[in-house]
């Protein structure tokens, strides 16, 4: 008798496995709307789990807005619209490189952390939410109404250039993400100073909208990077990402536009200032607009600027720091 109750009740646990769960929508159940939380801005994209306050920059290949989640964080949220682009495939390509990105994201102290990847088909577009950098007056505090986001480029806008100590600890920490960058096979196409923020006081690469795989190079045909820093080669290689850095470092230790580099004028005008000539030396080889007169690599960048670092101080900044 056991054994029939036995196998009458093996037989009730086949069917009950067997039949759909209850709470299981049926396969054709529309997904429910999402509903923006409190303090979204009145027009701003939906995004899932967040309130975006306001908008904070705004470029070709994207907005980014300032936003809030659920519990209280606040983060930075840039939206992708396939309507910034004249065709899907260049779309395409940067939801793919954002994707391919964000793992590494994490992964290194001068990458600012990409923490969720998203796309709403409907209204066309992708979107990925980020750590939000330092406020340009609060520091870490965030106060909506008046956050501006800290970059490179509004600090040299207020201060003019940096000095050679403080340029060579920002060039270090630069180039030893970017070498890191380049090690996982990406490349990010579009360096400036205003795509520098800091979070924590820590540089870190920001804006990676233009960032790809190398493999993946060439195949737009649009003319992407910015005017002064794209490599006489142009874009797309982790060479010129080289080129888009010496001149980011030249913006920063010489308080003149990238636009307006001249190697001769610029070693007449430094005579003199011995420290800054050192490093004027090392900006000059990353920026050679010969591939075979330019540093190889991030990597060989970063040792020079390393050890003129030892020789002026001592090792008293080092990358990483």
């Amino acid at each position: 008798m056991s054994a029939l109750l036995g196998w009458i009740r093996d037989l009730k646990n086949r069917a009950l496995s067997l039949a759909p769960a209850a709470s299981e929508p049926p396969p054709t159940a529309a997904v429910a709307l999402e509903h923006p939380l409190p303090g979204q801005l009145p027009g701003a994209p939906i995004i899932p789990k967040h309130a975006l306050l306001g908008s904070i920059g705004k470029g070709a290949y994207g907005e980014v807005w300032l936003a809030r989640d659920a519990v209280g964080n606040y983060r930075a949220v840039k939206v992708v619209r396939r309507s910034s682009f004249q065709d899907s495939a260049p779309f395409d390509r940067e939801f793919r490189g954002i994707q391919q990105y964000t793992p590494i994201s994490r992964t290194h102290h001068g990458l600012v952390p990409i923490l969720h990847v998203g796309s709403d088909k409907t209204q066309g577009f992708f979107y990925y939410i980020m750590e939000l950098g330092d406020c340009e007056q609060q520091g870490r505090k965030v106060v909506p109404e008046s956050y501006c986001a800290k970059n490179l480029g509004r600090e040299l806008d207020r201060r003019g250039r940096l000095p050679v100590q403080e340029c060579l600890h920002l060039a270090m920490e630069l180039a030893e993400a970017l070498h890191y960058l380049h090690s996982r096979h990406l490349i990010h196409r579009d360096i400036k100073p205003s795509n520098i923020i800091f979070v924590g006081g820590q540089p870190k690469f920001a804006d990676v909208g233009l960032v790809t795989h190398m493999a993946e190079k060439g195949r737009d045909e649009r003319n992407l990077g910015t005017e002064g820093f794209i490599a006489p080669e142009g874009p797309g290689t982790a060479s010129a990402d080289v080129y888009s850095l010496g001149k980011l470092i030249y913006e920063a230790a010489m308080g003149r536009a990238a636009t307006d580099y001249a190697e001769t004028s610029l070693q007449r005008s430094e005579e003199g200032q011995e420290e800054l000539k050192q490093l004027n030396r090392i900006i000059l080889k990353a920026c050679q607009p010969e591939l075979s007169s330019r540093y190889a690599s991030a990597a060989e960048f970063q040792a020079d600027l390393m050890q003129l670092n030892d020789r002026l101080y001592g090792g008293g900044l080092r990358s990483g720091a």
